[in-house]
C-alpha cells in the first residue's frame, strides 16, 4: 500500500501570482542568514522559478548581536543587486528592510529616524522567544509616535503566549499586525509550533506571511510544501501580501 506524504502539496503549486516575501535573511554575512552573496543569488533564483515576484529581505537589527544600520543594509543590498543580472536573475525584484528586535537600540533608531520600512509605514519587529519585553507598551507607543505600523514576526514561535490568546488579542487591539512564518506550517520548528501556527490561521489572527529563509536547508523544506488539507488556506494567506506591491 502506498501512503501519501504528509507534505503532498509542493510550494510551487500554492504560490499565488505576484507573491511578495516580506521576511528573509538574504544579505550575506550581516546576521545569521546566508554566508555568501552567491548563496543569496541561488536562493533568489529558486524563488524566481517559483514565481515569487518580490523579496523584501529583512536582516536582524539587534543590540549587541547584530547592530546593523540602514547604511550597512543598503550597501549590502546594492552589492547583491549588482551580481544578479550577470547571473541571469532578472525577473524577481529585491528590496531590503530589517527585522527589528524590540530593544533599546530600536528606541534610538526611531528617535534618529534611522528606520528602513518594509513598505509605506510598515516595519517588521520581533521579540525574544523566551519572554516579551518588559517595556512592550512603551516600545509600541514610540513606534506609533514615529508614524509606523508594527508587524510582529512569527507570533506562533512565542511559546509564552501559546496558552493565553487573550494576550494576542491585546497585541492586536493595541496596533500590531501578525506575520506567520511559512516554515512554521511545514513543521520545521517542531510539531508544537506547527500546531499553534495552524490554530492562529484557523482563528484568523494572521495578516501576512513570510518565509524567514536563512539557508539552503530551509529552502528545501519550503519547496517540499505542506499538508494538502492546509495548502489552500496557506495560498489564501499568501495573497494578503499583495499589500506590499
Amino acid at each position: 500500500m502506498q501512503f501519501l506524504s504528509k507534505k503532498d502539496t509542493p510550494l510551487n503549486e500554492i504560490v499565488p501570482n505576484g507573491y511578495i516575501d516580506i521576511h528573509s535573511h538574504l544579505l550575506a554575512g550581516i546576521d545569521d542568514g546566508v554566508k555568501t552573496i552567491y548563496q543569496s543569488a541561488y536562493i533568489l533564483e529558486q524563488f524566481e522559478n517559483l514565481g515569487i515576484k518580490k523579496i523584501i529581505t529583512t536582516p536582524h537589527i539587534m543590540q549587541d548581536v547584530w547592530p546593523n544600520t540602514s547604511k550597512t543594509i543598503t550597501n549590502k543590498l546594492k552589492e547583491l543587486k549588482e551580481i544578479l543580472p550577470p547571473l541571469g536573475i532578472s525577473h524577481i525584484e529585491v528590496q531590503a528592510s530589517a527585522e527589528y528586535m524590540m530593544d533599546d537600540l530600536l528606541f534610538n533608531r526611531l528617535k534618529n529616524n534611522d528606520i528602513l520600512p518594509l513598505h509605506q509605514n510598515y516595519i517588521l519587529v520581533e521579540m525574544s522567544t523566551f519572554s516579551p519585553p518588559l517595556n512592550l507598551t512603551e516600545i509600541l507607543f514610540e513606534i506609533k509616535l514615529a508614524g509606523y505600523t508594527p508587524i510582529l514576526a512569527h507570533p506562533e514561535r512565542y511559546s509564552f503566549y501559546r496558552n493565553d490568546l487573550k494576550k494576542f488579542d491585546k497585541l492586536k487591539d493595541s496596533g500590531f499586525l501578525f506575520q506567520l512564518n511559512l516554515l512554521s506550517l511545514s513543521g520545521y520548528y517542531g510539531e508544537d509550533i506547527k500546531s499553534f501556527a495552524k490554530k492562529l490561521v484557523d482563528l484568523d489572527y494572521i495578516d501576512f506571511t513570510g518565509t524567514d529563509i536563512h539557508n539552503y536547508h530551509q529552502l528545501g523544506v519550503l519547496e517540499k510544501g505542506f499538508e494538502s488539507k492546509i495548502a489552500e488556506k496557506i495560498s489564501h494567506l499568501m495573497m494578503k501580501n499583495k499589500a506590499f506591491s
